[in-house]
């Protein structure tokens, strides 16, 4: 095994530094070396003191149960090696409160190896053929992590500490303050340019998202753009932001002062469409519920669809209409595939002509599909909307008409079960 050998200093790090006098011990690195001496590793006193002084030391040091290999002098084994000696003091490590941290020649705890071997394989899978010395982004992250890590265990942290010193740290790394935000008059830099509506802007110097409007009636409005992300329905693991999102939220839960930001974002889910191809990628809009930073699931069903100056908001029954018309431009361009994926059998070609608008009677008889096509241009067809209440009124009902009614909705079920929006809507 290669011989280890570590020079240490004396003045500052084995003892405080109170030179010329000897101050106290440092006993945490001195009972560090001492396991060192044990495991075979050799020690050097490398010390700036005068020969008498050095004496004192190495004598100070015999008393608190460390002895050198050598003092301010390289090991034998190192002058025959080198076939000489040389004033350079040769050491694999060299200890010095100027160089290497006192804090850090300590025993590792079982944690801390934990981690490093953790690092290690996360390093060997993400470059296995990497040779010493080389760089590599993936592995630079984890080291780099290990070293925040190590830092954490060189303070003591562990436990309750631990946790809230990685919940500070986050908070730094994720630019959100410490304490709350109040709304002073030297806590804001006046965005230079100017709003149509002669209202005023300014920007948090404290935290570079929020912002403050202040109108000309004097009307305050404040607006962080990362406290909402949305998340569209279609494509869950992309989150985007939008002003649209910011108007609507803000209305919802308004930002008054002193203003704390949550550790989490509120997350809205959404859904878009085009229904006219001219306006360009989509051009309706619909806001469907928020996932709070409590975790709490709010409704919100908001709809809206492009306007000249922006989006228009547009009641439940407008934005069924709106994307019932995508869908059925969907479903005739397809021959109507996705109505024998929820139903489980292909339509007759006379129901598909009668969906068109290509058929205006039926063929004669009982069980031959009639109905079936009938509730089917009912739910997805150009037709009133109705909500599930109005349907429900069964007591007013006939036998007939309530059998009617319970068809429908088993229609309506497998429907919606296989992504489709029906006529049947949850309110007005």
């Amino acid at each position: 095994m290669k011989q280890n050998i570590i020079a240490v200093d004396f003045d500052g790090t084995l003892c405080e530094n109170k030179w010329p006098e000897i101050g106290m011990p440092n006993e945490e690195l001195i009972e560090y070396l001492k396991k060192r001496q044990t495991n075979g590793e050799k020690l050097i006193l490398w010390t700036s003191r005068n020969e008498e002084q050095t004496k004192d030391a190495v004598e100070w040091c015999k008393d608190h149960g460390l002895v050198f290999d050598a003092v301010n002098d390289n090991l034998p084994e190192i002058v025959e090696a080198f076939g000489g000696n040389c004033r350079k003091i040769f050491a694999n490590e060299y200890i010095d409160d100027r160089n290497r941290s006192i804090r850090s020649c300590r025993e590792k705890s079982s944690m801390e190896r934990w981690a490093e071997n953790e690092i290690a394989i996360a390093c060997r899978r993400e470059k296995p053929d990497r040779k010493d010395s080389e760089w590599d982004y993936g592995c630079a992250c984890y080291e780099s992590a290990l070293k925040a890590f190590r830092s954490l265990c060189e303070d003591g942290h562990s436990g309750f500490s631990i946790g809230l010193t990685k919940a500070i740290l986050n908070r730094l790394i994720e630019n959100k303050p410490l304490l709350p935000i109040e709304d002073t008059d030297d806590g804001w830099n006046k965005c230079n340019f100017e709003r149509k509506d002669g209202s005023k802007e300014y920007q948090s110097k404290r935290m570079s998202s929020l912002f403050k409007k202040v109108k000309e009636d004097g009307t305050v409005e404040y607006n962080d753009v990362n406290r909402y992300h949305g998340v569209n329905i279609e494509n869950p693991n992309v989150s985007y932001h939008s002003g649209l999102i910011d108007s609507v939220m803000d209305e919802l839960y308004p930002i008054t002062m002193p203003y704390m930001p949550s550790d989490r974002a509120y997350k809205v889910y959404t859904e878009d469409f085009l229904t006219d191809p001219k306006n360009g990628d989509y051009d309706t809009v619909g806001i469907l519920y928020v996932i709070a930073p409590s975790m709490e699931k709010v409704e919100i069903n908001r709809y809206f669809k492009e306007a000249p100056n922006g989006f228009a908001e547009i009641d439940e029954s407008e934005y069924v209409k709106r994307k019932m018309k995508v869908q059925w431009d969907d479903l005739l361009s397809s021959d109507f595939k996705g109505i024998k994926e929820a139903f489980g059998f292909e339509l007759h070609d006379w129901q598909k002509k009668y969906l068109k608008g290509e058929l205006d009677s039926f063929p004669n008889g009982r069980g031959n599909g009639k109905t079936f096509a009938m509730n089917l241009k009912a739910l997805l067809g150009d037709g009133d909307t109705v909500t599930f209440d109005e349907l429900k009124r069964r007591h007013r009902m006939s036998n007939q008409e309530c059998i009617y009614v319970n068809n429908i909705l088993d229609m309506n079920a497998k429907l919606c079960a296989a992504g489709f929006t029906t006529n049947i809507i949850k309110r007005r």
